[in-house]
């Protein structure tokens, strides 16, 4: 078991947080760039970037292994981006590179997971052995060679410097005003220690003295490696280093002109001293600040991007003195977000405890009433100010369901093309954490289940020979609408009726089954149409999740498909979980809330416009449509006077394309509540599954049961 450093544990939430959005980017470019087979220049220097930051900042944290597959990987794109126009074949990169992600998201969430600090540390030998074989291919394309299988040496593919007995000595510069010399330095010797044989360097105390930083900006940096090292190589890694401003060589047995394009002039320096000896404030070196300083090493791109991404310079440059930029963004942690939408729901209850105190009425108070109004306006904007900062855009979770159809697309050997709309459609961020589970299974089996194995079944259907599989996003109604979609095979009912037959979950006789409830019997535990389990499918564990998934969030699905054309599952969810409008009424002595974005009108009724059906429910038309009455009496079993229906009050509400008219005895109002959920000792019964969804606390201190309207009409 490994252990997190000591004084680490403040920096890891930045370092995930991070890390986790760099490898996003890293998916992304890589998911973009994989049909062309090439990369673009700005897409090279991007994976550059990500993989560099994330080397250094895993190598600050003391994630040893994670630093150094960051590192070979990054070697490999340091050889595609010196010679882009020379390696014409980067197709085998594209599933190393998902491998590495893959790794790095595995570790990072065993890091997450740890108990008290210790974590099982992952052995990434044979995955870096992929990275240095591929490194030197790379490398052998990129000289002119046949790749082969050989070993190309220790470096990124350029020559090898000559064998010699000395070493080499460079000092190193950091920007002016950086701050934190010596953990940059420290930065920069993990950077470049796999690709030295040996390795000294002056202050030789970077990692714990602080003090080492006054030696760095007065004598600079000195790192001292073996002239059997590839020297090109690593004076390019310094070169790249971040926060690098220059550096000279000091020390080398070599001639001057053999020395990299990219070096800076030597400045008029002493004697060279011995090669066995460590420098260590040598007393003939000049200073910096009086003397001609080299010129600029060459920078990477993006520079301030990296800056911004790596933890550590961000911890540092956070608590710089005077040295802050201005900033328009910051990250939050999501409790405290949590405890502030607690904090405004309990704001919004004790307001409606003020303003509809049973002492007041009656009462004739202005002033009350206009502070009231103008209370209630600002706990309506603070309440719409903490929503829009919990919600979250859908496309990260949309971009993961991209990369599981490129799996799949390869594993299954299926031509398939994915198509993103919305992805840009805001929700709570407590919802997109609860969708990724269902989206995924749902993707897996449009995959899987959906689109036809033979190219031929397509084409005699009249279908294009590439399927499609559209995952779209909308807002209609204060709810989000996802849909999952897929131009397949479709749902085969009798299949669907056979294997529910086998399996005993048919409830009622099948001539009873329509098309839609047939289709949604998948959604049962334990259902599968495959006989066989396979690496997606099988198992009867996929769909019932989903729809035990989405109902936690209140949400439901709906399976649309016919059998040749294609399937569609319809998924409907609230934008957020805890606060909504609702519409109060009365049953008897006990208030109910309605939702009010399911609520199409409210009316009275006389008994002349009651009709019956064949069973002898009660109906009623409205505008040519027939609608059921549910009393909501009978349905709860509660004590009322009010049992006529012209003496009551009928709210027509709609989910799901289905309709009911509600008899309750009257309105109280609209008033906007906060949801809280059943305790626990309540789990016991089925209280969701009878049409509720929680409850809340009235103005007088009372409780109101939230009607859940699409269980209620289900």
């Amino acid at each position: 078991m490994a252990k997190i450093e000591p004084g680490m544990e403040a920096m890891l939430d930045m370092y995930f947080y991070e890390t986790n959005s760099l490898l996003e980017q890293l998916d992304e470019i890589l998911l973009r760039t994989e049909t062309a087979n090439a990369f673009e220049s700005d897409d090279i220097t991007e994976i550059f970037r990500i993989m560099h930051t994330i080397k250094g900042s895993s190598a600050m944290m003391g994630f040893d292994n994670l630093s150094v597959l960051a590192h070979k990987a990054e070697d490999m794109f340091f050889i595609i981006r010196e010679k882009p126009d020379v390696i014409t074949d980067v197709s085998f990169v594209y599933d190393l590179v998902f491998q590495v992600s893959d790794s790095y998201k595995a570790q990072i969430e065993a890091i997450q997971n740890n108990i008290n600090g210790e974590y099982e540390k992952t052995d990434f030998e044979e995955l870096v052995g992929k990275l240095l074989k591929a490194r030197d291919q790379l490398a052998k394309e990129a000289n002119g060679e046949a790749p082969d299988t050989a070993a190309g040496g220790n470096g990124s593919g350029s020559a090898a410097a000559p064998a010699g007995s000395g070493k080499v000595s460079v000092r190193v510069f950091f920007e002016e005003g950086c701050q934190m010399e010596n953990l940059r330095a420290f930065l920069l010797i993990n950077t470049i220690r796999e690709e030295c044989s040996f390795l000294e360097f002056s202050p030789a105390d970077v990692e714990t003295n602080a003090e080492s930083s006054k030696e760095i900006v007065e004598h600079g940096f000195v790192i001292t490696f073996s002239e059997k090292d590839d020297k090109n190589y690593i004076l390019k890694l310094i070169e790249s280093a971040l926060n690098v401003q220059s550096y000279e060589i000091i020390s080398d047995s070599e001639t001057a002109a053999s020395a990299p394009a990219a070096e800076a002039p030597k400045a008029e320096l002493p004697p060279e001293p011995k090669a066995d000896v460590k420098l260590e404030k040598p007393a003939e070196a000049p200073k910096p600040a009086p003397a001609p300083k080299p010129a600029p090493a060459p920078k990477p791109s993006n520079d301030k991007a990296v800056e911004n991404a790596q933890a550590a310079v961000a911890v540092a440059n956070a608590n710089a003195a005077g040295g802050a930029q201005k900033q328009n963004l910051i990250s939050v942690n999501l409790a405290k977000l949590d405890a502030l939408h607690d904090i405004v729901g309990e704001i919004i209850t004790t307001e409606s405890m003020v303003i509809s105190n049973p002492d007041l009425e009656g009462l004739e108070l202005e002033s009350f009433n206009k502070a009231a109004r103008d209370l209630k306006k600002l706990t309506s904007e603070l309440q719409d100010t903490v929503m829009s900062i919990r919600m979250v855009p859908l496309a990260g979770v949309f971009q993961k369901m991209n990369r599981i159809v490129r799996d799949m697309r390869k594993k299954l050997n299926k031509d398939v093309e994915f198509v993103m709309e919305g992805e840009d459609t805001e929700v709570d961020k407590s919802i997109v954490d609860s969708l990724q589970d269902p989206l995924m299974h749902l993707v897996r089996n449009c995959m899987d289940h959906g689109i036809e194995e033979n190219v031929e079944d397509r084409l005699y259907a009249g279908k294009p020979e590439k399927g499609t599989l559209k995952l779209t996003a909308q807002n209609s109604s204060g709810e989000v609408v996802i849909t999952v979609s897929d131009d397949g095979a479709g749902i085969d009912p009798d299949k669907i009726m056979d294997k529910a037959r086998r399996m005993g979950l048919l409830v009622k006789p099948e001539s009873e089954y329509s098309e839609k409830e047939i289709q949604n019997l998948i959604l049962l535990p334990g259902f599968s149409t495959n006989e066989q389990v396979t690496e997606f499918s099988g198992r009867g564990v996929g769909m019932d999740v989903v729809k035990a998934n989405i109902e936690k969030c209140n949400g439901t699905i709906i399976v649309d498909s016919k059998k040749g054309v294609g399937t569609n599952f319809i998924i409907k969810i609230p934008l957020t979980l805890a606060i909504i409008d609702g519409m109060e009424v009365t049953v008897g002595d006990l208030v109910f809330t309605v939702p009010i974005s399911t609520i199409r009108e409210s009316f009275k009724v006389e008994t002349s416009q009651i009709l019956r059906d064949t069973g002898g429910n009660e109906m009623i038309m409205i505008r040519g449509v027939c609608y059921p009455i549910l009393r909501m009496h009978e349905k709860f079993g509660i004590e009322t006077d009010v049992v006529n229906l012209e003496d009551g009050i009928l709210l027509l509400v709609e989910t799901d394309n289905k309709s009911v008219c509600i008899f309750a005895d009257k309105l109280i109002g609209e008033q906007q509540v906060v949801v809280k959920p059943f305790p626990k000792y309540l789990s016991r019964y089925n209280i969701k599954g009878e049409g509720l969804s929680g409850c809340t606390i009235m103005g007088d201190g009372s409780i109101s049961l939230i009607i859940d309207t699409n269980t209620l009409i289900g």
